[in-house]
């Protein structure tokens, strides 16, 4: 173990070094991406960034995966913030915003971090309470005693991308390199639309690990042809995998406590 870790530690180095050679060569593009690989590696935690079009199932999977409420869902309600899914020992939640000056959060320096009730997330990160996010907020931060999240585990729920050439889509594929792996969620009611054959192109390019979820399977009884004209996109694209899921279906058997219905979803 700590042989593995003096080698991570060799490669960040390294990746930090070459960051600063492209910076002093007029890189600054480069020197960002290997700027964000640097802190990738220096941390402990596992980010997966959950991706897609307003409205595909991005929050839900992310509260069927914790089994919790994490992430606001309803029917007018959009993601207009990200929002971060992690672990702690006590339920709370957390906004990140620009500093003002005193009180920045250490680990983000020019950052200041504040706690919000858990009930109230939905005013912070959502377009129905802050549209467009009108209020600048960086990030949310919502905490659980989870044993999914635990080992370090973190999902993002970012807001819909809305198009290739959409802020939401830039701003979303700049965070990707951040980012262990990327789950592009896409609901079962039509195949894939070139914006999104086009955003998992170029996540593909940023991000090591990429995979495809169809959601809201139990909501549309042709999904499995839908599956199967996705896939034959996602092997256009690289040999993506893909999953087939109902966040609604895991849920209710979480509820439940019925193993055949966790299977089902």
């Amino acid at each position: 173990m700590p042989e593995m870790r003096a080698a991570g530690d060799s490669v960040a180095e390294t990746v930090r070094e070459v960051g600063s050679l492209a910076a002093s060569a007029g890189r600054a593009d480069l020197a960002e991406r290997l700027q964000q690989t640097h802190q990738r590696l220096l941390d402990p935690g596992i980010r997966v960034i959950v991706v897609g079009e307003f409205k595909q199932g991005k929050s839900k999977l992310i509260n069927a995966l914790v089994n919790a409420p994490a992430c606001p869902v309803d029917d007018d309600i959009a993601t207009s913030v990200p929002t971060v899914v992690g672990y702690a020992p006590e339920p709370s939640a957390w906004i990140l915003e620009r500093a003002k000056g005193g009180g920045a959060d250490p680990r983000n320096p020019g950052v200041d971090r504040r706690e919000i009730p858990l009930e109230d997330l939905a005013d912070f990160v959502s377009e129905r309470g802050n549209p467009g996010n009108e209020r600048g907020i960086l990030s949310a931060e919502v905490l659980l005693p989870r044993e999914i999240l635990k080992g370090g585990l973190q999902l993002v729920d970012s807001p819909g991308v809305g198009g290739f050439e959409s802020t939401n889509a830039l701003t979303t594929l700049a965070a990707l390199s951040s980012a262990h792996a990327v789950l592009m969620v896409s609901d079962a009611s039509q195949e894939y639309t070139e914006p999104e054959v086009q955003f998992l192109r170029h996540a593909m390019r940023i991000s090591p690990n990429v995979a495809a979820v169809l959601a809201k399977t139990d909501l549309y009884p042709e999904w499995r042809e839908v599956e199967r004209i996705d896939r034959g996109h996602l092997l256009d694209a690289g040999d993506v995998p893909i999953f087939a899921v109902s966040s609604d279906l895991r849920l209710l058997a979480a509820e439940l406590q019925d193993r055949t219905l966790n299977d089902d979803s």
